[in-house]
């Protein structure tokens, strides 16, 4: 049975799953309107999900102008119409750009923003790091979701720094991509009663949950569509089962994100399944056909796709 639990700062309850959609594009760079409401309402739909990040990383959010930023988010307001929360990534190197971004989600209609630290940067003080969060909650005070991604901004938002920006910025809930079971350990104490602390790696999903975590940000999971839930059910599993079930997760999260450059292998997942992903945006490439084998043999290896599991090339 999932955990149970209120939050002293935001609007969800217990366990969360919260993906991160990837963006369709045509071939020409075109952003794909009707398809991405597609996309969209298979999250909503089919896999259940609790809230959605908007033009994160593998939302190519990084890949766009803040006019297609503006669309996107106006797509999204439309689609899911009031039905779950959402954040709209709004990141950018400096604070400034990222308020620009920010600004134009709001005057959008967006209920939510997110933020990371300042990614390319090599390194930052506790200081730089509040102030930035600090900048943009001042100038466009939306909900946030603070994202700790070390190897994407390159230093670690630790339990601590997140103290001093929670005194200063509406967090919501904090995707944590850290792996480290100290800093996992950590995080929960010190925030998990107040906002969700989401799972951001395929490594510490299934251990997290276990520890009380909040839920999760994932890709490559949501492709078991509404039986994803079913991690939220690992506390009454045997330990035999909860490790066939990562194993799974790890299996199916490898081939959609680390057999080829993100956001590539989820798109060319969903397009396998039925649904209109598109194409990466320039400067990542489109599927090889042998990482699209790849990608087929472990769908169907799990009854995603149907099909005989054939040996590796």
């Amino acid at each position: 049975m999932a955990i149970d639990k209120v939050y002293s700062d935001s609007e969800f309850r217990g366990q969360i799953h919260v993906p991160a959609p990837p963006t369709p594009f045509a071939e020409n760079g075109d952003l794909m309107a009707d398809a991405f409401a597609e996309v969209l309402e298979y999250y909503m739909s089919t896999v259940k999900v609790d809230a959605l990040l908007i033009a994160g990383s593998n939302g190519e959010g990084y890949a766009m102008t803040t006019g297609e930023l503006r669309r996107v988010t106006e797509i999204a307001i439309q689609t899911i119409a009031g039905r779950i929360p959402y954040y709209i990534n709004v990141t950018r190197p400096s604070a400034k750009r990222s308020i620009e971004r920010a600004q134009a989600a709001a005057e959008a209609g967006a209920t939510g923003i997110c933020v990371m630290g300042h990614p390319v940067i090599l390194d930052a003080t506790e200081d730089e790091i509040v102030n930035r969060f600090e900048k943009v909650a001042k100038a466009v005070p939306l909900p946030m979701m603070v994202y700790n991604s070390s190897h994407l901004q390159q230093f670690n938002i630790t339990p601590e720094v997140l103290k001093r920006i929670v005194d200063v910025a509406p967090i919501a809930c904090l995707k944590d991509g850290n792996r480290d079971p100290d800093h996992i350990r950590g995080m929960i104490a010190t925030h998990g009663d107040r906002f969700p602390v989401l799972s951001g790696h395929r490594e510490t999903l299934i251990p997290s949950i276990l520890l009380g975590c909040g839920g999760f940000v994932s890709t490559g999971p949501e492709l078991f569509g509404a039986k994803v839930r079913e991690v939220f059910d690992t506390h009454d599993m045997t330990p035999a089962e909860r490790f066939a079930l990562h194993c799974k997760y790890v299996e199916v999260t490898d081939a959609a994100l680390y057999d080829s450059v993100p956001p590539a292998g989820i798109k060319g997942a969903l397009n396998l399944i039925g649904l209109p992903a598109g194409v990466p945006r320039d400067p990542v490439l489109p599927l090889t056909p042998a990482q699209e084998a790849r990608l087929r043999a472990v769908l169907v290896k799990y009854g995603i796709l149907e099909g005989e599991v054939k040996a590796a090339q």
